[in-house]
C-alpha cells in the first residue's frame, strides 16, 4: 500500500491525470515515419536534426511515450537539460511503468544535482518494481555519494539480489565497504565487478582492478594487492589510474622489503601532479630514514 502510495504521489506531481498508452500498432502513419526518421538521425548521432522530427511524432500523435522519450534523450544529448527533464515526465504521464523513462530521468536529475527529486524517481520505480536492478542501484550510488553508508550497503545489496551480474552494483558496493573501511569485503565486491565486467570493457576492468588492488593493500595483502595492481596497469590508458596504481605499488614493495622496486613505481607516479606530492614524501622516506626517526 505504501509503495502504491508513493507512486501515485510521484504520478500526481507530474499530471492531474494519468493517461496510458495507446497500442503501438495503431500509430498513424505520419507518426510512425517521423518517429522512425528521428531514429534513424539518433543512431547517426545527429541529435540536433532528430529532435524535429520527434517533435513532429508528438504532434501528429499526442499519446506517444516512446516519442516523448526519445525526444529527451536527443535533448539531453545536446545538453537541453530543463527540456530533457520536461521530456521525460511526459513520457511518464503517458505511460506510468515506463521504467526505462524514471531511469533516464532519475540519471539526469543526479546529473543536474537534483538529488531529492532524482530519490523520489528512483523510489516511484521500486514502487511497481521493487526487484528493478536500476532503480536499486540508483539509490545505493547516490547514498554512496551523500555517505549514508547503510543506506548505500541496502540498495546495492538490493541490485545485485535482483541481477548478481549487474557489475556497476558490485563496485558501489566495493566503494561502500571501502569507505567503511571494511576492506575485505569491498576487496570481495571488486572480485565480483570484475568477474562480470565484460573483457571489451577493457578500461573500466582496468579501474575495477585499480580499487581491488587499493583495498588489498589497505587489508595488508600485499601479494594480491600487487597482482590486481599490475593488472589494472596492464589494463587502462588513463594516466590517473596508472599513477594510482604505481603509488599503491611502490606502498606494496615498500611493505615488502624491496626498496629499489618501491623507488621505480614512487617514481612513476611522481610525474602525475595529483600524485606528485605523496611519491616524492616517501621517496625522502627510503632515501633519507634518518630525518623520519624518532
Amino acid at each position: 500500500m505504501f509503495k502504491k502510495m508513493i507512486l501515485l504521489a510521484f504520478i500526481t506531481l507530474l499530471s492531474s491525470g494519468i493517461v496510458f498508452a495507446q497500442n503501438e500498432d495503431v500509430r498513424s502513419q505520419a507518426a510512425g515515419q517521423a518517429y522512425n526518421s528521428g531514429m534513424d538521425l539518433s543512431r547517426q548521432k545527429k541529435f540536433d536534426k532528430a529532435i524535429p522530427k520527434f517533435l513532429e511524432a508528438i504532434k501528429e500523435d499526442s499519446n506517444f511515450p516512446k516519442a516523448n522519450y526519445m525526444l529527451a534523450y536527443a535533448y539531453q544529448k545536446t545538453t537541453k537539460y530543463s527540456e530533457a527533464e520536461n521530456a521525460y515526465k511526459n513520457a511518464i504521464k503517458l505511460d506510468s511503468k515506463f521504467e526505462k523513462a524514471y531511469i533516464s530521468l532519475a540519471k539526469l536529475q543526479s546529473k543536474i544535482d537534483k538529488t531529492s527529486e532524482a530519490i523520489n524517481t528512483y523510489k516511484a520505480v521500486l514502487a511497481f518494481n521493487p526487484t528493478s536492478s536500476k532503480a536499486n542501484f540508483g539509490l545505493g550510488k547516490i547514498y554512496y555519494q551523500q555517505k549514508v553508508w547503510e543506506k548505500a550497503l541496502k540498495f546495492s545489496n538490493a541490485s545485485i539480489e535482483s541481477n548478481g551480474k549487474y557489475a556497476p552494483a558490485h563496485n558501489i558496493l566495493g566503494l561502500t565497504y571501502a569507505g567503511l573501511k571494511r576492506h575485505s569485503k569491498a576487496a570481495e565486491a571488486f572480485e565480483n565487478a570484475i568477474a562480470n565486467t565484460s573483457a571489451k570493457q577493457k578500461q573500466l576492468k582496468g579501474t575495477y582492478y585499480y580499487r581491488l588492488g587499493e583495498a588489498y593493500v589497505n587489508a595488508k595483502n600485499y601479494t594480491k594487492a600487487e597482482d590486481a595492481l599490475k593488472k589494472a596497469i596492464s589494463s587502462t590508458r588513463r594516466s590517473n589510474v596508472k599513477a594510482a596504481c604505481n603509488f599503491n605499488l611502490g606502498i606494496v614493495y615498500k611493505n615488502k622489503g624491496q626498496s629499489q622496486k618501491a623507488l621505480k613505481h614512487f617514481r612513476e607516479a611522481a610525474k602525475n601532479r595529483s600524485w606528485k606530492q605523496s611519491a616524492e614524501y616517501e621517496i625522502d622516506i627510503i632515501l633519507n630514514p634518518d630525518k623520519y626517526s624518532y
